[in-house]
Protein backbone atom coordinates (compact mmCIF):
# COMPACT_ATOMS: atom_id res chain seq x y z
CA UNK A 1 0.00 0.00 0.00
CA UNK A 2 1.33 3.44 -0.91
CA UNK A 3 1.51 6.25 1.63
CA UNK A 4 -1.12 8.93 1.31
CA UNK A 5 -1.22 12.55 2.35
CA UNK A 6 -4.05 14.95 2.88
CA UNK A 7 -3.77 18.12 0.86
CA UNK A 8 -4.86 21.57 2.00
CA UNK A 9 -8.20 20.93 0.29
CA UNK A 10 -8.75 17.80 2.36
CA UNK A 11 -8.41 15.27 -0.46
CA UNK A 12 -5.86 12.49 -0.23
CA UNK A 13 -3.36 11.50 -2.86
CA UNK A 14 -0.94 8.61 -3.29
CA UNK A 15 2.66 9.60 -2.85
CA UNK A 16 5.66 7.76 -4.20
CA UNK A 17 8.77 7.44 -2.02
CA UNK A 18 10.49 9.98 -4.31
CA UNK A 19 7.64 12.44 -3.71
CA UNK A 20 8.04 12.00 0.05
CA UNK A 21 11.81 12.42 -0.22
CA UNK A 22 11.42 15.55 -2.35
CA UNK A 23 8.98 17.05 0.16
CA UNK A 24 11.27 16.28 3.10
CA UNK A 25 14.30 17.77 1.38
CA UNK A 26 12.19 20.84 0.52
CA UNK A 27 11.27 21.26 4.20
CA UNK A 28 14.93 20.94 5.14
CA UNK A 29 16.11 23.46 2.55
CA UNK A 30 13.52 26.02 3.66
CA UNK A 31 14.36 25.79 7.36
CA UNK A 32 15.94 29.06 8.57
CA UNK A 33 18.70 27.21 10.48
CA UNK A 34 19.65 24.93 7.53
CA UNK A 35 23.35 24.90 6.61
CA UNK A 36 24.36 22.42 3.92
CA UNK A 37 27.80 21.82 5.41
CA UNK A 38 26.31 20.73 8.76
CA UNK A 39 24.28 17.83 7.30
CA UNK A 40 25.52 14.61 8.91
CA UNK A 41 24.67 12.05 6.20
CA UNK A 42 27.12 12.13 3.32
CA UNK A 43 24.57 10.39 1.08
CA UNK A 44 21.96 13.04 1.85
CA UNK A 45 24.49 15.82 1.37
CA UNK A 46 25.39 14.38 -2.05
CA UNK A 47 21.77 14.69 -3.22
CA UNK A 48 21.00 18.12 -1.76
CA UNK A 49 20.83 21.03 -4.19
CA UNK A 50 23.34 23.84 -3.71
CA UNK A 51 20.66 26.54 -3.36
CA UNK A 52 18.33 26.83 -0.37
CA UNK A 53 16.21 29.28 1.55
CA UNK A 54 12.62 30.07 2.41
CA UNK A 55 11.75 30.89 -1.22
CA UNK A 56 13.36 27.72 -2.67
CA UNK A 57 11.01 26.23 -5.25
CA UNK A 58 13.06 23.62 -7.07
CA UNK A 59 10.95 20.56 -6.26
CA UNK A 60 10.36 19.60 -9.89
CA UNK A 61 14.07 19.77 -10.76
CA UNK A 62 15.01 17.92 -7.57
CA UNK A 63 12.40 15.20 -8.24
CA UNK A 64 13.77 14.74 -11.77
CA UNK A 65 17.36 14.60 -10.52
CA UNK A 66 16.51 12.07 -7.80
CA UNK A 67 14.66 9.96 -10.37
CA UNK A 68 17.66 9.96 -12.69
CA UNK A 69 19.90 8.90 -9.79
CA UNK A 70 18.17 5.48 -9.90
CA UNK A 71 18.24 5.08 -6.13
CA UNK A 72 17.14 1.75 -4.69
CA UNK A 73 14.41 1.51 -2.05
CA UNK A 74 16.89 1.22 0.84
CA UNK A 75 18.74 4.36 -0.26
CA UNK A 76 15.50 6.32 -0.62
CA UNK A 77 14.40 5.17 2.84
CA UNK A 78 17.80 6.16 4.27
CA UNK A 79 17.53 9.60 2.66
CA UNK A 80 13.98 10.16 3.94
CA UNK A 81 14.92 9.18 7.49
CA UNK A 82 18.04 11.35 7.44
CA UNK A 83 16.20 14.36 6.03
CA UNK A 84 13.61 13.98 8.82
CA UNK A 85 16.40 13.63 11.41
CA UNK A 86 18.09 16.79 10.12
CA UNK A 87 14.81 18.72 10.33
CA UNK A 88 14.30 17.48 13.89
CA UNK A 89 17.89 18.39 14.79
CA UNK A 90 17.35 21.93 13.45
CA UNK A 91 14.17 22.27 15.47
CA UNK A 92 16.14 21.60 18.64
CA UNK A 93 15.28 19.46 21.63
CA UNK A 94 11.64 19.02 22.51
CA UNK A 95 10.28 20.56 25.66
CA UNK A 96 8.91 17.22 26.87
Amino acid sequence: MRPTAVTSRGSSQNLSPLDILTAQIGRLLRHPAYRRESVVSSLLQRHLPKDAGYAWNGEAALRDRLGRAALDAASIDHLIRNAQAEIQRLRGPSDA
